[in-house]
């Protein structure tokens, strides 16, 4: 039986010449969040000027493809009309001059807790769902993501940009995320047991809000029967999106039906690779923890594909997957076409580009 899988989008809604996020106006919001299509939702986010879309359960790329593509459609549709621009990437690249905030009582509360992250908490993530039969099988998925996650951060990167200057990173999202309380990769666990005490220790001590406030980039959900990979930065385009999903997915898959053969890594040594992959993306060399020397973004991306092509193959995904690692050749990850526009003109050239590709497969 095929497993099944789910993803969530994170966008900004920007003013098309200046780039600056701009809250949603109630007529704005009422049109994106009240226009029902076949295979997603909308939702708003923690900012007025974030939006969120979230696929029902999806089986195959082309379930998952077809749905985003038409909810991102509509989007624009509805934000021309308006004249907002929807902006795919993992950080906005100009901060307004204040933060507006959705109003509702989770997000006051996270807004009260951590006021100054909060008001700074400009980024957008790729979330993917992944189903699995039970904690401890959630658990096992977890243990075998733990090293790949820094691949799937370098693959995803596509944020290089933060307030009007180059960050030097490919990912400036995921180094922004570090800031709360629980980010980065998650230890090992021996059984679901040990997870579930780790959590409730974790939010006995008073610095997280709940279980549903930990900022690992793999956890497992608290209200779905998935395992959550938050390694991501928002795509620009929603193939990108499902291409990283039914990776993940083979990798839980193989998990699934593969011995442990490795010992454990340590979290430090993982994080600092994380760390790695959010500034060389898939451009340069990393320590890899299981060799103890410094590795290509090729021979990670290899060894991903190599972990992982016997399930892809399996579920019928092995050329969609392969094909999209073969744009990320030629083509390089969301980071750098933002660069290149960026280059060619600025922060009004960067939406534009990114326009153009919202919508399209």
């Amino acid at each position: 039986m095929t497993r099944t899988f789910g993803i969530e989008e994170e966008f900004f809604l920007v003013d098309p010449e200046t780039s600056v996020p701009i809250p949603m106006s109630d007529e704005l919001s009422s049109q994106l969040l009240g226009q029902e299509l076949d295979g997603t939702t909308v939702h708003r986010e923690l900012l007025a000027s974030q939006l969120e879309v979230v696929t029902g359960i999806c089986t195959s790329a082309a379930q998952a493809l077809g749905a985003l593509a038409e909810r991102r459609a509509a989007i624009m549709r509805i934000c021309r009309e308006h004249g907002v621009a929807p902006f795919a990437s993992g950080t906005p690249l100009l901060l307004p001059e204040t933060a507006r905030f959705t109003e509702g009582e989770r997000y006051a509360k996270i807004h009260e807790f951590v006021p100054g992250i909060a008001r700074e908490h400009f980024i957008n993530g790729l979330h993917i769902h992944v189903h699995v039969p039970d904690a401890e099988a959630g658990v096992r998925a977890l243990n075998a993501l733990r090293g790949w996650l820094p691949v799937l951060t370098a693959m995803s990167a596509n944020s290089p940009i933060w307030n009007g200057e180059l960050t030097g990173f490919e990912s400036w999202r995921a180094v922004h995320y570090r800031r709360w309380s629980a980010s980065g990769i998650p230890p090992a666990f021996e059984s679901a047991e040990a997870y579930g005490k780790h959590v409730s220790a974790m939010v006995a001590s008073g610095a997280l809000l709940d279980p549903g406030h930990l900022g690992w980039f793999a956890r497992l959900s608290v209200n779905h029967p998935t395992i959550e990979v938050r390694a991501a930065d928002t795509q620009i385009k929603a193939s990108e999106s499902v291409a990283l999903a039914l990776l993940i997915r083979a990798i839980v898959d193989t998990a699934a039906t593969t011995p442990d053969v490795m010992e454990p890594r340590s979290s430090h040594s993982l994080d600092l690779g994380l760390w790695q992959s959010a500034k060389e993306g898939v451009y340069g060399t990393y320590f890899d923890p299981a060799s103890n020397t410094r590795v290509s973004a090729k021979t990670m991306l290899e060894g991903v594909l190599d972990y992982a092509c016997k399930q892809l193959h399996r579920n019928g995904d092995e050329e969609f997957v392969v094909n999209y690692l073969a744009s990320l050749a030629n083509r390089g990850n969301g980071a750098r076409r933002q660069r290149e526009s960026w280059q060619r003109g600025g922060a009004k050239q960067v939406v534009d580009d990114a326009a153009v590709l919202f919508a399209q497969n």
